[in-house]
Formats: structure tokens, C-alpha cells, sequence
């Protein structure tokens, strides 16, 4: 699973990829290295095809016009290729593929050096997307406030502290430190929670000699304390029509 399919499906974002049935026998780091290798490889190859084929393509269609245009040209071959060159580099899909170059090298040498595991970009605009979405559509319909829900899980190679809440925490996307009764704990991931708690987090203990990074206290009643959304003008004053 990690070398045959953990390649492809580490380009997906990590709440889909916390989705898989077989997420748990993937070895992600592992996966995610030689996708990015693989990927930074292809973007070079595609850039020398893409490079070539432009260069001969475009500039014998420049060179037909010119004869057309100028039968009596003195012809600079030099010129020619240069303006070649110039047409690839101000290509947009020049640049797309050497920016998937630069995220398959990001992305190998984050799996191996950081552990961190970074799909491809245009998943990750696709998942902000529908996520921001159904944001938009759950502020309407807002879940009552209640507590969140702490509990533990074994993921096989350790145990992982799993919070559920009520409403997102915007503030663990950059996975701080956060402390929880005098222990510290390491945001790994947002996951797909259920029911009157659609928002959950997956945590783990830090590792001894692991560095404290901008650490939060936790409090699961702290949801319950959320300020109130300041009401529309307008929506006062037709109340207070109504109420007249």
C-alpha cells in the first residue's frame, strides 16, 4: 500500500486522505517522499519536452510569417532562438510546470527531513474551498454550543488524543503546542468529525527533546464562553418595528 498507492494518494489533502479505510497502513512519510521525487522528476521531463517542442514549434511558425511578411530577410538564427527561449519563458505553462517541480522537491524533502506531509496544491484550493463553503452554510444552521468531547484512540503505533467540538479552532491550522493538564500535546491534524461536533482535531503527546512551539492552554468548556455575534443593524430595527 505504501509504494503502490500511498505515492498517489499522499498528493490528497489530509482530511480527505484521514477518509481512507487503509489510511491507517499507509506509511505516510515514506509515501509522500517518493510522490514528490516522482513528481519533481515528471515537471523536469515535461519541462525538456515542452521546452523542445516549443522552441522548434513556434519559432519555424515565426519564421514562415517573417519569409511571408519580408521574402528578402537576412535570416539570425541566434535571434531566432532567443526569441524562441523568450516565448517558453513567458509561457504560464511554463511556469506551472516548474512550479510542480518546486512542489514535488517541497514536498519530498518535507517528508524526509520535517515528517510533514503536504499534498498537491491545486487538492489543497479544491478542499479549503468546499470547506469554507460548508462553513458558510453551517453559520447559518449554527450547532448549539456544547463541551467538547475528549477521548483517546490507538492509531496502532501510539496513542492519539482525539477533540471533537462544536465550532472550528482556526487557530490550531498552524498545529501549535497545546497544553492540557500539565502535559503537551502536538496538533497533528483536523479530521472530519459527526453530529452536533463536525470539528475534530487529532493530537499527540510530544516526544521527548521536541521543541514547544507557541503553546495554548485547552479548556473543552471554553466553547461554551463564545461572544455573541453582533445582530445586524437593520434586523434591530425591523425588531423593533415589529414589536410596535
Amino acid at each position: 500500500m505504501t509504494y503502490l498507492f500511498g505515492p498517489l494518494l499522499s498528493l490528497l489533502p489530509a482530511t480527505w486522505r484521514a477518509r481512507l479505510p487503509w489510511a491507517e497502513s499507509v506509511r505516510w512519510r515514506r509515501a509522500t517522499f517518493v510522490s514528490g521525487a516522482l513528481e519533481a522528476c515528471a515537471s523536469l521531463y515535461a519541462l525538456v519536452v515542452w521546452y523542445s517542442y516549443s522552441v522548434t514549434h513556434h519559432t519555424r511558425l515565426q519564421l514562415d510569417a517573417l519569409l511571408r511578411a519580408h521574402p528578402n530577410i537576412q535570416l539570425n538564427f541566434p535571434r531566432l532562438g532567443l526569441l524562441g527561449f523568450i516565448f517558453v519563458a513567458l509561457s504560464p505553462v511554463t511556469w506551472v510546470i516548474v512550479w510542480f517541480y518546486f512542489e514535488g522537491v517541497v514536498r519530498a524533502l518535507g517528508a524526509a527531513f520535517t515528517g510533514e506531509i503536504v499534498g498537491t496544491l491545486p487538492l489543497w484550493i479544491i478542499d479549503r474551498s468546499v470547506r469554507a463553503l460548508r462553513r458558510r452554510i453551517e453559520n447559518r444552521w449554527r450547532l448549539p454550543l456544547l463541551p467538547d468531547e475528549v477521548t483517546w484512540h490507538n492509531d496502532g503505533q501510539h496513542e492519539v488524543l482525539r477533540i471533537m467540538s462544536c465550532r472550528p479552532k482556526p487557530t490550531w491550522e498552524s498545529h501549535p503546542t497545546i497544553h492540557i493538564k500539565e502535559e503537551f500535546f502536538q496538533v497533528e491534524e483536523s479530521i472530519p468529525g459527526s453530529g452536533p461536533r463536525p470539528y475534530a482535531y487529532q493530537l499527540r503527546r510530544l516526544r521527548p527533546g521536541e521543541i514547544i512551539r507557541a503553546p495554548v492552554n485547552y479548556d473543552a468548556q471554553a466553547v461554551l464562553s463564545e461572544p455573541r455575534q453582533e445582530e445586524n443593524i437593520l434586523v434591530s430595527i425591523y425588531r423593533s418595528l415589529r414589536k410596535r
